[in-house]
């Protein structure tokens, strides 16, 4: 190969800051979710850098990071301490790769249905998670603050554990069949210009007390979901040996998220009902 190919194929390679750029989609989304925005997303846009020279897919990336968060998994459920920590460090790693996978998707224009569908399944990951802190719960009580609760003992963790794992799932649920059932008929009522809802969204300040803290509330809702945040308090809560006050804090979440969504989805069922004129 001479010199003027080699420089050709470098060429082909996308720069950091292309890389950046190709991020732009996803910004808004990630504005108010400090950890992905300034820890997650500078580290997996230098290591997209790094997979696209060696050859790597979106498709690879997305296979290995589901690997890498079946391990992670594994290590939390032994009963080895030693592993723990390994477990953790993994669910961070899978966390990185399922960044890398959509960046490089996105740098190199290769985005598909089926790479869309692959980052979908690799979810499973999440939808364990929970069930599986629990069963962490209980294999390592010299992690929790109160080991026997009620002197039931610590198979009441691995049931808090359960129960936010179903909870977890319910909630996504709930999101999923408004979005196929409601969706578009919520955001057509929205459009009329005679619309009650329309009309209240449009005349609200920002500057409203009360809208403040809605933005507020929104926000710590929007880090509470996302697995970076999930993580971070994990590793906190592993440190500080209060496992059972994490799986409290996330059971009493997602509870309480599942029955809003509930009565705020209800609700507006009943107002597109009303909207066309049926009772």
């Amino acid at each position: 190969m001479n010199r003027k190919d080699k420089v050709d194929n470098k060429s082909m390679f996308p720069t950091l800051q292309e890389i950046r750029d190709a991020h732009f989609c996803r910004r808004e989304y990630e504005r108010y979710l400090p950890l992905s925005r300034y820890l997650f997303r500078p580290v997996g846009f230098l290591l997209t850098w790094i997979g696209i020279r060696i050859g790597l897919t979106s498709e690879a990336v997305s296979w290995l990071s589901g690997l890498v968060g079946l391990i992670g998994l594994l290590c939390l459920l032994s009963a080895q301490t030693q592993l723990l920590p390994i477990g953790i460090g993994l669910l961070l790693l899978f966390n990185l790769l399922d960044c890398i996978d959509g960046s490089i998707a996105r740098t190199m224009k290769t985005q598909n249905q089926y790479g869309k569908f692959l980052d979908s399944l690799m979810g499973w990951v999440d939808m364990g998670f929970w069930a599986v802190i629990g069963v962490m719960a209980y294999h390592n009580p010299q992690l929790l603050h109160w080991p026997n609760p009620l002197d039931k003992g610590v198979i009441v963790w691995l049931a808090a554990g359960g129960l936010t794992c179903f909870f977890f799932i319910l909630v996504r649920y709930i999101e999923q069949i408004f979005d196929e059932l409601l969706r578009d008929d919520w955001d057509k009522l929205l459009d009329k210009p005679e619309s009650d809802i329309s009309k209240n969204k449009t005349t609200g300040s920002r500057n409203n007390p009360t809208s403040v803290i809605m933005n507020i509330i929104r926000r710590i809702n929007h880090n509470m979901r996302v697995r970076e945040t999930q993580y971070l308090l994990l590793i906190l809560a592993y440190w500080g040996k209060v496992i059972d006050l994490l799986l409290i804090v996330f059971l009493f979440y997602y509870t309480l998220h599942t029955m809003l969504l509930i009565i705020i989805y209800t609700a507006r069922g009943k107002q597109i009902r009303n909207s066309l004129g049926i009772h």
